[in-house]
């Protein structure tokens, strides 16, 4: 049975450990978080294994959970891959490039799978259109946050919203970027009003991001435009629209696909154990979506987002 260890805080981890003990092929060894004050928290208001020891907590785990990276560094996870333990980690945007392409080599040298978090990826709206898009050849992702959110909100959605949305675009279209280009409105205080990115790949594809922060309601929608189709992608109201134009009619054909509800954050865990147990993992590239994870950390440098420039 693999043995998974958590490193993270106190809501995050209560909530995977119940997600991990509802599962027969692995059981939970404990959390781990570096801030002595985080460590008595959880050992104050979870009933679960708290480890005080880093070393302790990686000799009682054989693969780990990484829920945020702003109290560790990449030296946590060096020891973690020496240690052969498989990781699934939050994205780490703050980390240098040297870093993450070192930490990738060493991965694949110790032959254990190191995988960033890509729960969005499970996300039940872009499960359920993976079968009718095909070679698109324009993808339009509009991103509206609502411009009664608090300001001091907004660059963690900005940077949040980015992320997903990339990874989105590189799963419907898995293709080489050629050229890009992004583009800022005035600040709107502190940050950019609207952002606009343009992406264009090898397979001829072109896509359009526009994030805007003066929309009167929040927004998180995809539209594929291909040969004789049309979909639309709706995550936050969770509903997938197609709309085809069939040969012997003029009018479009459209018909909405039955979302099955699922937990984006369980099935991407059972996703990770999977991958271990059955060693698939070695099929596939150690770095699925590190292209679209590079894109959005290049845009999020590029904006005037203070609390990110600091």
């Amino acid at each position: 049975m693999l043995k998974i260890g958590i490193i993270g805080d106190y809501d995050p981890v209560a909530s995977l450990s119940r997600t991990l003990s509802g599962l027969s092929t692995c059981s939970f060894s404990g959390s781990y978080n570096p801030s002595p004050d985080h460590t008595n928290l959880l050992s104050e208001n979870v009933n679960i294994p708290v480890f005080a020891s880093y070393e302790a907590f990686l000799d009682n785990c054989d693969a780990i959970i990484v829920d945020h990276t702003d109290e560790i560094n990449s030296n946590y996870i060096i020891n973690a891959i020496k240690g052969s333990k498989h990781i699934l980690l939050e994205k780490p945007l703050q980390w240098q490039d040297e870093e993450l392409d070192y930490l990738f080599k060493l991965a694949e040298e110790a032959q254990i799978l190191f995988k960033f978090r890509e729960s969005f990826l499970f996300h039940p709206v872009l499960k359920a259109a993976e079968p009718y898009i095909h070679n698109p050849t324009f993808i339009d992702y509009q991103i509206g946050i609502s411009s009664e959110t608090p300001s001091e909100h907004l660059p963690d959605l900005i940077i949040r919203a980015l992320v997903q949305c990339l990874d989105a675009i590189f799963y419907l279209n898995p293709a080489r970027i050629k050229k890009t280009s992004t583009v800022f409105s005035p600040d709107l205080f502190g940050f950019p009003g609207v952002i606009h990115g343009r992406l264009e790949f090898d397979n001829g594809c072109i896509s359009n991001i526009t994030c805007n922060g003066y929309a009167e309601q929040n927004k998180s929608a995809c539209l594929i435009y291909q040969e004789n189709r049309h979909a639309n992608l709706n995550f936050l109201n969770q509903k997938l629209v197609i709309k085809d134009k069939l040969p012997e009619n003029d009018k479009l054909r459209s018909f909405t696909v039955p979302i099955k509800s699922k937990d984006p954050v369980a099935e991407e865990i059972w996703n990770f154990i999977d991958l271990i147990l059955n060693k698939s993992f070695y099929l596939t590239p150690f770095h699925n979506y590190y292209q679209s994870f590079m894109l959005a950390r290049k845009m999020i440098e590029n904006l005037p987002i203070h609390s990110v420039a600091e």
